[in-house]
């Protein structure tokens, strides 16, 4: 079994118009497309989707919190969350016809001590019958980032593997803890180092330094045009074919989640790759987040290549 961590669900709203966007009038919505939300709900469907057992963990509270249950449930996912006082938020996704995307997040509520508390004897549980185990996306509030690293430093502790998707002060702060994989993209990457990094080169050089402190796995995402990885086998370089995206939001989710699958079956880390980019593309042409047909990622696993670009 997979677990998805997700601190900091959401239930996902993507407007579909059918005019752009003009600022400051009314605009009628086409379609509404409700979903369970979270990088790690979306990693879940991912893997729902690959037809292996997940379980998907974290908080949710109120009316919405219950809904999004029920959500994922109607998605495969199988859920045990921790239920706190507090109303889960919404996130909206506005979709115009011409493919741009504009996001509105919505903060997370509170969580109070005794819910984290309750949390990290779920996730001591849960993990016990894990073989991976994923932390996916932000917290809300009452959460801190050395409470991150904390949950982080547990589960490897107890011998799972573990994959990282955060960003900022969490990415930053669970690097010490040393999970088998992360997923930064430049931005993310240059941040973890203090540094700049722009050039393909300079991202090899810090995700090879960060795999040298102990990081088994450093993938780093490069959106459209593939990505980076350094692990034990090497450092290589993916590239998927060409597409004309219909929605990219939650492709990286669908990466990570795909290569956790990949990981349980204890393929080869380039293969890991090369299997979690194609689906990641195959994402991309579905305008659900997080979905995407498998038959489509088989045929994009064959156009996808791979290179060893270093030892």
């Amino acid at each position: 079994m997979i677990v998805t961590v997700t601190l900091n669900a959401s239930i996902d709203k993507a407007y579909y118009l059918d005019s752009p966007v003009v600022d400051g009038t009314v605009h009628r919505v086409s379609v509404v497309d409700n979903s369970a939300g979270g990088k790690g709900l979306n990693a879940s469907r991912a893997i729902t989707t690959l037809n292996y057992p997940v379980c998907a963990t974290g908080f949710v509270g109120g009316n919405n919190g219950r809904y999004l249950v029920e959500l994922a449930h109607k998605d495969g996912i199988t859920s045990d969350f921790i239920y706190t006082e507090q109303e889960t938020r919404s996130c909206i996704n506005i979709l115009e016809p011409n493919g741009q995307s504009t996001e509105f997040l919505e903060p997370g509520q509170p969580v109070l001590p005794e819910e984290f508390l309750a949390f990290k004897a779920k996730l001591v549980q849960l993990t016990n019958e894990a073989e991976v185990v994923t932390f996916n996306g932000s917290v809300p509030k009452g959460i801190s980032a050395e409470n991150y690293k904390e949950l982080i430093e547990e589960t490897m502790a107890a011998g799972v593997s573990c994959i990282v998707d955060a960003s900022g002060a969490l990415l930053t702060s669970c690097i010490d803890a040393l999970p088998t994989m992360i997923k930064p993209n430049t931005d993310e990457i240059g941040q973890l180092l203090g540094r700049e990094v722009t050039t393909e080169d300079e991202v090899i050089k810090a995700a090879q330094e960060l795999h040298k402190r102990g990081i088994k796995i450093v993938v780093v995402s490069l959106g459209a045009k593939g990505a980076l990885m350094v692990s034990d086998e090497g450092t290589f370089r993916a590239n998927p074919p060409k597409i004309e995206a219909i929605n990219s939001v939650g492709a990286g989710d669908t990466l990570v989640g795909s290569f956790a699958v990949a990981l349980a079956q204890q393929k080869p880390t380039s293969e890991c790759l090369t299997f979690a980019l194609s689906c990641a593309t195959a994402s991309c042409l579905s305008a659900g987040t997080g979905r995407f047909d498998l038959d489509v990622a088989t045929k994009i696993q064959k156009q996808v290549t791979i290179k060893k670009i270093a030892e």
